[in-house]
């Protein structure tokens, strides 16, 4: 217990530090390798992530991100590794990234709870395109830029607990800044479980609480899953408020279903509908797509239902 108590005292205090303006996806609780390094092998097998995310559509140049990743475990050393590309577009500028995640696993007891430290080094590509840009004015200085293209290296850290039911996780995916390209530091701390209700029913939480120095935003989901096969559920994101914390005028809504296709491919849809947005009577929906392929299959005993974590 004194390490589960030392570990969420850290995650706590570190949380407050910073939080969010990097890519979200509503499928977080299945990819938390784009977040948290120490995830990479956590599952106990070795499968790909893909998400595909369309925000705002029939906006032009609304944001449109697209993320595969990859992890294995390398059992025999205790060890986690892990590829991920994520390829982010938002009106007129573009970003790839490129990111390689190492972790270490280390067993704390007998009932195989487990805490893995990962890193994560990658490099950023920036490209601005200033021919998509039109001004009511013409040369105007507030949307003129000297570096339209760069390349930036990466460094990152995460910490990740869990257990056959439950896990507890804090990660900083970008520790270096860039003010010149509004690159802030992120932290995020995220918790989960699965439950069972019956035979046939599990009950899975997830929460997601995203910070960086100004603004800080959690996502909060609830999935119900049926004979190991299908779920549904929904998720609600919302920015946080210091003066009045449950002011959900600005928050967002969204559907998740998805399906598990034998033991080996699992596909998940979710569809947003923002309702600051929406009450301005502007078509904001948001789509994303989920598709997860396991190269094995799942180690029993090394967590009660890995598919789902």
């Amino acid at each position: 217990m004194k390490w589960i108590h030392l570990f969420i005292l850290f995650c706590f205090s570190l949380s407050l530090s910073y939080a969010q303006q990097e890519s979200a996806f509503n499928h977080y609780m299945f990819n938390h390798q784009s977040i948290n390094p120490g995830y990479a092998g956590a599952r106990g097998l070795s499968s790909f992530t893909s998400i595909v995310r369309s925000q705002w559509a029939g906006i032009e140049g609304a944001p449109l991100t697209q993320t595969l990743s990859f992890n294995t475990p390398i059992t025999s050393k205790n060890l986690g590794f892990g590829l991920s590309v994520l390829n982010d577009k938002i009106g007129p500028t573009s970003s790839t990234s490129f990111d390689v995640d190492l972790s270490y696993h280390l067993r704390l007891n007998r009932n195989d709870h487990r805490l893995s430290i990962g890193l994560k080094l990658g490099a950023l590509n920036y490209f601005l395109n200033p021919d998509m840009i039109n001004t009511l004015t013409g040369n105007d200085a507030s949307f003129e830029s000297t570096v339209d293209k760069k390349i930036m290296a990466n460094i990152g850290f995460g910490a990740y607990y869990y257990t056959q039911k439950f896990y507890l996780g804090l990660a900083v995916p970008r520790i270096l800044e860039n003010k010149d390209f509004g690159l802030e530091r992120h932290a995020y701390l995220m918790a989960g479980g699965l439950f069972q209700m019956n035979k046939s029913l599990l009950l899975k939480p997830s929460f997601l609480l995203k910070q960086t120095k100004t603004v800080a935003a959690f996502d909060a989901s609830l999935l119900l899953i049926i004979n190991e096969r299908f779920w549904t559920g929904l998720q609600i994101r919302n920015v946080i408020n210091r003066k009045d914390f449950f002011n959900f005028a600005e928050a967002g809504l969204s559907a998740l279903i998805g399906i598990q296709l034998g033991e080996n491919l699992s596909i998940g849809y979710s569809y947003g509908l923002p309702a600051s947005i929406t009450n301005k009577g502007l078509n904001a929906s948001s789509h994303e797509l989920m598709i997860r392929f396991d190269l094995t299959q799942k180690v029993k005993g090394y967590l009660r239902s890995p598919r789902f974590f």
